[in-house]
């Protein structure tokens, strides 16, 4: 546990928090119309600065709303260019807190200041330390954190709640076990981002600190998961007396006893009836359900006896998240607990929504490339310390975060389920859904999944004859997204940079680990073979670019000068 001397330690440098209010987004084209800034050292406060701006013209309504600072309240403040020397000899050489810093200081450097300045980035620390907090606005995190907060979107009291946000994330860090402060720390040495400086800082604080305790341990594990027997599955199943299933829900049943003012509902114990009838006679159904049936447990209560009585399993798909959520969390409990039975209901997701240990460790042993990778691994280790799951339904991934989930996802067509065993030993979070699910009398899924299967021959969801489809009406689109593919140009490019770009990829990496592994006298293979891939690679850069060359020149043909309507363009070639 680190003591309270050590954010004395931390802050023995002066920090100035700095917000701007602007009239819009972009630097070169868009003006300046509040300035603020809070000097401080540690929870103290050592000055402010604060001014008005004249932008030089109007201030757009939306500004004017957002802000309440209006064209005649700004009439007579100076302009930026006045106000800019008296801002740079209060910030100094200072390191510049900011909530996504880089736009406030973007609007500063365009004007030639704050080059040389370190900046540190409430955003970045937020999403590392609160990895499953639903928003990072600044807002939502001065009321996750209980920061007191005066008047949003105004340029001084955004920079006072940004330090108040900061000093409640500092003392976040200042819990975290030394090792993994270091291991932060380490991956911020050669790659600047938001939270680099401050890591660094806590970790060095933390070396200082005499009561620090040397013996914290800090590591990474999920639960291993053992293969088992997969559930018995008879070829025929029993039929099940259907009117004691549908007395469950009926008046002076389990469920109008266990629930204050219970709404019998004869539709739902008609859909109830037809389930049922469905699951023991192997029959096709489709039924139209309207808002209020109660439809979610006319499925469920048939499913579970049908079951558990036959040893089928029975796959729910559904469309949404929302919906998973609730038949799991909630409807399942809730039949176990007025039922006093054991129903098992687990929810398998695709490959992608899991992280994978191999991939991360993989990451964490060659240290990450990118600003983006340095935030999402430190996150990720801050996640999984406090008892994340490796589910990413769990975690907010702002934009720019999913592209470095999907390298450290388990979506891994070359990992089988047995090979994940073999190299895990069962702690991949989705091996151990997977074995959940083998042994469930129900499986959640989604539409995405349930198609994923039918492509895969089978081999994504558990063996399974009975499938009820929830939310049956959205089944076409998800068709239509899940068995088709998306790509950009940006996205190919991106990929070829991340195998070997100029000033890095896993190419470069992979060149330095083996020649600090492998003996010298290969190194000329490595070389050479290295070479040769680097040729592929600007090969296939030209030829991406080519290939969208010409698909842009094949839209502008069919298009014939008319312009793009507002939801683009769209070919079918057959």
């Amino acid at each position: 546990m680190f003591t309270p001397n050590a954010i004395i330690i931390f802050c023995m440098r002066t920090l100035v928090a700095f917000d701007i209010e602007t009239t819009g987004l972009d630097p070169s084209r868009d003006a300046v119309i509040e300035l603020g800034a809070v000097k401080f050292r540690g929870n103290r406060i050592e000055d402010r600065f604060s001014s008005l701006i004249n932008p030089g013209c109007p201030i757009p309504p939306l500004i004017e709303s957002l802000t309440g600072i209006s064209d005649a309240m700004v009439a007579g403040a100076p302009r930026l260019q006045h106000v800019l020397p008296d801002l740079e000899a209060f910030v100094g050489d200072h390191p510049i807190l900011g909530h996504s810093v880089r736009f406030d200081v973007g609007f500063m450097t365009k004007r030639g200041l704050f080059h040389n300045n370190e900046l540190l980035d409430t955003f970045d620390l937020a999403s590392v330390m609160l990895p499953t907090a639903p928003r990072y606005n600044l807002v939502s995190l001065g009321q996750a954190l209980k920061v007191p907060q005066n008047t949003a979107h105004r340029a001084l009291d955004d920079a006072e709640t940004t330090m108040q946000v900061f000093l409640r994330l500092f003392e976040q860090i200042l819990e975290l076990p030394t090792p993994l402060l270091e291991e932060i720390a380490h991956y911020s040495a050669d790659i600047s981002w938001g939270g680099g400086w401050v890591f660094d800082a806590a970790y060095d604080a933390r070396l200082k600190d005499a009561t620090a305790d040397p013996d914290t341990i800090f590591s990474i594990s999920f639960q291993a998961a053992e293969p088992e027997e997969p559930r018995p599955d008879p070829d025929g199943g029993d039929a099940f007396d259907i009117e004691e299933v549908v007395a469950i829900l009926e008046p002076g049943g389990p469920f109008s006893k266990s629930f204050e003012g219970y709404e019998h509902r004869p539709q739902q114990v008609t859909m109830t009836r037809a389930v049922a009838d469905a699951l023991s006679g192997s029959k096709h159904l489709l039924v139209e359900a309207g808002t209020g049936t109660g439809k979610s447990m006319a499925y469920l209560v048939p499913a579970f006896s049908w079951a558990t009585q036959n040893g089928k399993r029975v796959v729910i798909s559904t469309n949404t998240l929302n919906l998973q959520d609730q038949l799991v969390h909630k409807d399942a409990p809730d039949i176990n607990r007025v039922l006093d039975r054991e129903f098992h209901a687990a929810v398998l997701k695709g490959r992608a929504n899991y992280l994978c240990p191999r991939r991360l460790n993989a990451l964490r042993n060659l240290g990450p490339r990118s600003p983006e990778e340095a935030r999402v691994l430190a996150k990720l280790l801050v996640w999984l310390f406090h008892g994340g799951s490796g589910d990413r339904s769990e975690l907010n991934l702002p934009a720019g975060e999913h592209r470095v989930w999907t390298r450290l996802s388990a979506d891994d067509e070359d990992c089988s389920t047995e090979a994940c065993y073999l190299h895990m030993g069962g702690s991949c979070p989705y091996y151990q859904a997977r074995q959940n699910a083998e042994n469930a009398d129900v499986i959640i899924v989604n539409h995405a999944l349930l198609l994923a299967d039918i492509v895969t021959g089978n081999r994504v969801i558990p063996d399974f004859q009975f499938l009820i489809v929830d939310e049956a009406h959205h089944l076409e689109s998800a068709t239509t997204n899940g068995l088709s593919f998306r790509v950009t140009e940006n996205e190919v490019l991106q990929q070829l940079r991340d195998v070997g770009g100029k000033s890095g990829g896993l190419l470069l990496q992979v060149q330095r680990l083996a020649k600090s592994q492998l003996p010298e006298e290969i190194s000329p293979q490595i070389d050479q073979a290295s070479q040769g891939l680097a040729d592929h690679i600007v090969d296939c850069t030209d030829m991406v670019a080519k290939l969208f060359k010409a698909i842009n020149l094949f839209l502008d043909d069919h298009l014939e000068g008319k312009p793009p309507g507002p939801y683009g363009v769209q070919y079918r070639v057959l």
